[in-house]
């Protein structure tokens, strides 16, 4: 987790696909840039995003997350953890109107693939973060309530966020 230690700051865009196919067109588990060339994706809100992380040791480390909505004015700021339990890894960010939990992995030493599965309500979400030196990239999917996973994806995320202070 050490190479997300610092503060970053930068837009979280969300989209919404108004032409979903068939998901057996894409494999959704190795996404990138190309995914969000899609005609048919309309950028249906942004965050404005700051995110200040911490490591307690190599297992453990804690984020602030501060989210501004510029067209609702409003600013929510919320607590997390990345962490390394019992042999797997797991972000875990307390919001105010929810604790979201996501199961980790990692692809090679630059890439952390952050993911869940619920239902009831549905939330089923993938995203896939890049770390580099002054640049975190998030690129991911999301299906809730109600949504067909039979189809791709309804709601798409892309996020770019700069370093700020290491």
């Amino acid at each position: 987790f050490k190479p997300l230690d610092g503060k970053w700051k930068g837009n979280f865009k969300i989209y919404e696909d108004q032409n979903q196919k068939a998901k057996s067109n894409i494999d959704l588990n190795n996404i990138s840039l190309k995914n969000f060339e899609n005609p048919n994706l309309k950028l249906v809100g942004e965050i404005e995003v700051e995110q200040i992380y911490h490591s307690e040791s190599p297992y453990f480390q804690t984020v602030e997350i501060t989210d501004f909505y510029p067209e609702k004015n409003e600013k929510i700021v919320s607590q997390g953890v990345n962490k390394i339990q019992n042999g797997k890894m797991w972000c875990v960010v307390k919001k105010p109107d929810e604790t979201v939990i996501h199961d980790g992995s990692t692809e090679g030493k630059e890439t952390i693939i952050w993911q869940r599965s619920r239902q009831n309500p549905q939330k089923v979400e993938y995203f896939r973060e890049t770390v580099l030196e002054n640049t975190y990239e998030i690129l991911g999917w999301g299906y809730y309530e109600g949504d067909d996973l039979n189809l791709t994806p309804k709601f798409w995320f892309y996020g770019k966020y700069n370093r700020v202070i290491k």
